[in-house]
């Protein structure tokens, strides 16, 4: 088999991943139809025909194992299921709520089968299946068809494309272009391929977390205080090469306060002190003088490096956004009590609580809810801007418990490998007559970034909706499956 054939589903990922992101973001369905079905049937093909053979195994036996891990995988039937869920609605649609002027009503007709879930609009809830699909699939042709070295090429591309974007943004910014990609005109603020800032800032903000624990694995491996280095029988690579990734760190950091997006802004100084606090946790005992003081330059390099880009660039349009963050601000938009928004999609959910009201069904019932006073208001009335609520009132208890039964397998089965490889090692240890070492020197680096980075997206998700965009959506799964690539595969002495 030839270097294309064992790689054509991680390439075909690649595009996928990359693709999502430039295009708008993903959040432009008449961009993506053309172009994302088509990248996510081959992904599905090769998995099932092309997945990557492991040493002395034959491509059929790779097939085999694939299907075997796909039919005792619990994901596959959760998957499943939630995709029923999705295309139901499609055949199943009922009318949008209608004012009715005799009785000074609104009325909302129930759907062909009322007991199943349904949509008032089959283009706008297609949409979904432009999102979860091919996320979906990703998760599976990662988890079950790459092999461990091209799940970390896998990651390091996810790192490298939001760098490459953050470059796109910083350009049209300098420009001074209202168009992205100088072509698509905009009336408000903007950054890069994405059109609404936030779901920029929360692309960037999970990608520099990824970029920074792709880059402190990689260093802690080469500079042997990793305690599993995965490159002890191969040729340790140059440090040029292992600092690469911290092009993308600063890159990521440095864009996604440039998005502008408050949360943004205070997720990422968070995770700077959590990264920087774990990282001289981490590594201080054990390195020497010399390396202790390139540790502390490269981190007050990379805070100088993104301090030095701002005196060029709006510092005075983020000095007006930082300065509205504040313990008030951040309880109003949590809880929205300023808006009539969470009101709203919690009473919309109370009338149909098991199935919701399809995709995109929120804008279509809220003036049936909404008091004159509330009509108002005219701040994103188009969203919850509540990822938990806006898919609760849309997927229903049904639709949403398989979202988050779907997200916690995927964390539990990386957070399992993490745990057996631990135990694993803390075994042998001990039947050597040695000292245990610590769970917190023998959890790779990059599973903690990885949990720290997709913690943050989940916190900006109930301030706004990250996941409604599928180039976070599907970053943020994958992120789950590909750190995986560096957990060692131990076997119990």
């Amino acid at each position: 088999m030839n270097g294309f054939a064992k790689n054509v589903l991680l390439f075909h990922l690649m595009g996928l991943v990359v693709a999502l992101a430039w295009i708008h973001g993903g959040t432009r369905p008449e961009l993506l139809f053309p172009v994302v079905p088509w990248l996510t049937l081959p992904i599905l093909e090769w998995l099932l025909v092309y997945p990557q053979v492991k040493k002395n195994e034959s491509l059929l036996d790779a097939r085999r194992r694939v299907w075997r891990a796909l039919a005792r995988d619990p994901l596959t039937y959760v998957a499943v299921l939630f995709a029923v869920t999705l295309v139901i609605p499609l055949f199943n649609v009922a009318e949008a709520p209608r004012f009715v002027a005799e009785s000074g009503e609104w009325v909302a007709s129930a759907p062909p089968v009322a007991w199943l879930p349904f949509c008032t609009d089959t283009n706008a809830h297609g949409t979904l299946l432009l999102w979860f699909f091919p996320a979906m699939i990703a998760v599976f042709a990662a988890k079950h068809g790459l092999l461990k070295k091209a799940k970390r090429i896998l990651l390091e591309t996810v790192c490298w494309c939001g760098g490459g974007l953050a470059v796109l943004g910083f350009a049209q910014l300098w420009s001074g272009t209202d168009s992205i990609f100088w072509m698509t005109p905009m009336e408000s603020y903007f950054f890069s391929s994405f059109g609404y800032p936030n779901l920029a800032g929360a692309y960037f903000t999970l990608a520099f977390a990824l970029s920074f624990g792709v880059w402190f694995q990689q260093m802690t491996e080469v500079s042997e205080l990793f305690s599993e280095n995965l490159q002890a029988m191969l040729d340790p690579p140059s440090k040029l090469k292992v600092n690469r990734m911290l092009v993308p760190v600063v890159l990521c950091l440095a864009a996604a306060i440039a998005t502008l997006s408050r949360a943004a802004i205070l997720l990422c100084v968070i995770l700077v002190v959590v990264f920087v606090v774990y990282g001289l946790l981490f590594t201080w005992k054990r390195m020497p003088v010399g390396l202790r003081v390139v540790v502390l330059s490269s981190i007050g390099g990379i805070l100088f490096c993104v301090t030095a880009l701002f005196f060029a660039l709006k510092l005075e349009d983020l000095k007006q956004e930082i300065s509205t963050i504040n313990l008030e601000s951040i309880t109003d938009r949590v809880t929205g009590r300023e808006y009539y928004h969470t009101r709203v999609a919690r009473a919309i959910w109370g009338d149909y609580p098991v199935f919701g009201v399809g995709g995109w069904g929120y804008p279509s019932y809220t003036l049936a809810y909404v008091t004159p006073e509330e009509r108002l208001q005219q701040v994103g009335g188009a969203n919850v801007h509540n990822d938990s609520l806006q898919f609760l009132l849309e997927q229903g208890v049904v639709g949403y418990g398989l979202m988050v039964m779907f997200a916690l397998l995927l964390f539990g089965g990386m957070a399992w490998q993490v745990l057996a490889f631990c135990r694993v090692k803390r075994a042998q240890a001990r039947s050597r007559g040695r000292r245990s070492p610590s769970w917190f020197y023998l959890t790779p680096p990059v599973t903690v970034a990885a949990w720290v980075g997709t913690t943050a997206t989940v916190c900006h998700s109930f301030g706004d909706l990250p996941f409604r965009s599928p180039a976070v959506l599907v970053v943020w799964l994958l992120a789950f499956v590909c750190v995986t690539g560096w957990v060692p595969a131990v076997k119990k002495s």
